[in-house]
């Protein structure tokens, strides 16, 4: 490794004489921190919301929704649809949401009831 100059925030970034690639010690962003993922994992599976689980870690909601699917995908396939159904008269809407993994046609998840900011 060699010294390649500093990155906008002042970090030292390092070239890799042999294949050439990009590193930096120590990122200002905590998205690419090594530890990130990790925790990814850990507050997933306690069931915590995305927006939760974002401001914990202090990255976006959107970088930590592209790391979860990078995890959880790991070269897969998903299929998801919902479908909307009334009972008994309009405004009285059941939602049916389904994925399905692509390849093995597994159920991933399963979820029937009413739509609510809470499980969109």
């Amino acid at each position: 490794m060699v010294k390649n100059g500093k990155t906008k925030s002042g970090s030292q970034r390092y070239v890799c004489r042999v294949y050439g690639k990009i590193r930096v010690k120590n990122y200002a962003y905590e998205a690419y921190k090594a530890d990130t993922r990790q925790n990814i994992i850990q507050l997933t599976k306690e069931g915590l919301g995305i927006r939760c689980e974002a401001s914990m870690l202090k990255i976006s909601a959107t970088t930590l929704l592209k790391r979860i699917i990078s995890i959880v995908s790991k070269g897969k396939t998903y299929e998801v649809d919902e479908p909307c159904m009334c009972i008994r008269y309009k405004k009285n809407y059941i939602w049916l949401v389904y994925a399905l993994e692509k390849k093995s046609k597994n159920v991933v998840s399963f979820n029937v009831g009413k739509r609510t900011k809470k499980n969109k």
